[in-house]
């Protein structure tokens, strides 16, 4: 089973938009299975001059067509407007699912994905992991929400948020990144009891900027095999 991950957009003007061609030739080309979107779909305000949530939500859609999609969103989402948001999902062919699960067949299993709103615009609530489901997936926005009390993680989990730091520096890292999660859930792939993915997205915030080792932007491809 194939993955594609998108996260962290951070649409801030009409020409952004055009990078979904690009990405559209990507994921036809690497025959994904499941569009996951990991939030942070708006960057700038100036985008609502000439373009809506809905343009926004239907162009993620045709990235994702005719594959099934599904999305959670960020904290920037929730901070512009979390109704808003939903509503813009709601008539489309994404399904949004915010604390919720949702149950798909694909490659002949029962596939259960785990959405959880985020943590770090206080949208999380706990959604427990269904027990007759053959592979179980949580998505998420920010990491720390995939975290139990022990430390692990319960599914395969994705997330987005950190932009792998935005700014790093070569032997010093990222002076800053904005989660609780634990160095090793920053960027790329994890293992705590389960294994994920952190997404570094594509977009920036606050400095439009992104340096570094681990920083440019890109969207993950994950291959899930028969055992999990």
């Amino acid at each position: 089973m194939k993955i594609a991950i998108f996260s962290d957009f951070h649409f801030s003007s009409p020409e952004d938009l055009e990078l979904l061609a690009t990405l559209k030739r990507q994921i036809i080309n690497e025959d994904v299975d499941l569009i996951l979107y990991a939030g942070d779909y708006i960057g700038s305000h100036s985008l609502y001059s000439t373009t809506t949530r809905d343009t926004v939500v239907k162009s993620l859609a045709a990235l994702a067509y005719p594959k099934p999609a599904f999305a959670v969103l960020g904290n920037h989402d929730n901070w512009d407007s979390h109704e808003a948001w939903m509503r813009a999902f709601e008539n489309s062919a994404i399904e949004l699912i915010e604390n919720r699960v949702a149950r798909i067949k694909l490659s002949d299993r029962d596939v259960c994905i785990r959405g959880l709103g985020d943590l770090y615009s206080n949208h999380w609530e706990y959604v427990s992991v269904p027990s007759d489901c053959e592979q179980i997936i949580t998505l998420t926005h920010d990491p720390t929400g995939l975290l139990t009390q022990s430390g692990d993680i319960e599914t395969i989990s994705f997330a987005g948020h950190t932009h792998c730091g935005q700014i790093a520096f070569p032997f010093i890292g990222a002076p800053f990144v904005p989660t609780r999660a634990p160095n090793d859930m920053h960027c790329g792939q994890f293992k705590r009891g389960k294994s994920g993915v952190i997404s570094g997205g594509f977009g920036t915030s606050i400095i439009p900027l992104r340096f570094g080792p681990s920083t440019k932007p890109g969207w993950e491809l994950v291959l899930i095999n028969s055992g999990g």
